[in-house]
């Protein structure tokens, strides 16, 4: 175990670790055991939008320690089906990238095309909603913006020709929810704008729950915000477990050391390709770019522990170029 980490504090893990850190929020929000706080969860979104509530649900993406660590640079993600066959893909970004809508796209048409086996009817469709929780924000404002404007979008598909008649008279296939946590304003009363000029607030629930994704690190959290719901009482015992769990916890620094690896990698690979490029050519130097990016991120895979095969799929490396390194 490396002991830079493994010699971290609980107190020190709490400034690093967030209720919205990948390993931690799918710990708490994909365990079978947790199944009534992620249903909790999707209902607080629901509710928010006008929308009728889950009555049960089933984790379809349980918690794999081993297989959450090095799973994915920025995202984690909780599948989960309700008692109707709807499917929720649960995901959080800590940063809304130029390639957000085609990533939660491709999510939300992953979800709903795998639902049909070979030779399945289309009747066997249902539903998939995307609920997005973001740490920035996509919508509005780039620069300054004022915590009311509105931060929770949601999607509906009406003709264009009249957005008083539904697209789909079924409802749409595919929905998206998508919260600007940076546009969160912790006082419970505030008033957000919608439409321009009609304001409204948040339901209860689901500013209890953004309110623990922003500040749940906080020691003193539910003392400070006089918090007494049962639900977020949980998801902070869960939160502080977290911390003092060694595997866990460990498994969340690492994870992030490991991206923050793989940018590097990537930051110095880009300049070494633009060095190329000028001496060489553009071609040639975008070329030699590239490869040598990949070169980076396998050694940095490797050194993570990541088996040859596993490094080979993500890179585009043959596993004998791998064995090279």
């Amino acid at each position: 175990m490396n002991k830079r980490i493994s010699a971290i504090t609980r107190e020190q893990a709490r400034k690093q670790i967030r209720p919205t850190s990948d390993v931690f929020a799918r710990y708490l929000l994909s365990s079978p055991k947790c199944t009534h706080l992620t249903k909790a969860f999707i209902n607080a979104v629901l509710e928010d939008a006008g929308e009728t509530p889950v009555t049960d649900v089933k984790i379809m993406s349980p918690f794999n320690l081993k297989e959450c660590i090095y799973d994915k640079e920025s995202i984690m993600d909780v599948k989960v089906s309700d008692e109707n066959g709807t499917t929720y893909d649960v995901e959080i970004q800590t940063a809304a990238s130029d390639s957000f809508w085609n990533r939660m796209t491709y999510y939300n048409n992953r979800v709903f095309n795998s639902q049909l086996k070979e030779s399945d009817q289309y009747d066997r469709l249902s539903p998939a909603v995307v609920i997005a929780l973001l740490y920035d924000h996509i919508y509005g404002s780039t620069g300054k913006f004022r915590f009311n404007e509105k931060m929770h979008h949601y999607s509906l598909v009406v003709h264009k020709d009249n957005h008083d008649e539904l697209f789909y008279p079924l409802g749409d296939p595919e929905k998206y929810h998508i919260l600007e946590l940076d546009r969160f304003d912790i006082r419970e009363n505030a008033l957000y704008t919608v439409n321009g000029t009609e304001q409204r607030k948040l339901v209860p629930s689901l500013f209890r729950w953004l309110r623990f994704f922003k500040n749940g690190s906080r020691e003193d959290f539910m003392k400070r915000y006089g918090e007494t719901d049962t639900e977020i009482a949980e998801a902070k015992a869960k939160y502080e477990k977290f911390l003092t769990d060694d595997q866990l916890r460990d498994a969340q620094l690492r994870h992030e050391m490991w991206l923050h690896d793989r940018a590097q990698d990537k930051a110095d690979a880009r300049k070494e390709g633009l060095a190329e490029g000028r001496s060489e050519g553009r071609a040639e130097g975008r070329i030699e770019g590239r490869t040598e990016e990949r070169t980076r991120i396998a050694r940095s895979l490797l050194r993570a522990g990541i088996s040859v095969s596993a490094v080979a799929s993500s890179t585009g490396l043959t596993e004998e170029e791998i064995k090279l390194l």
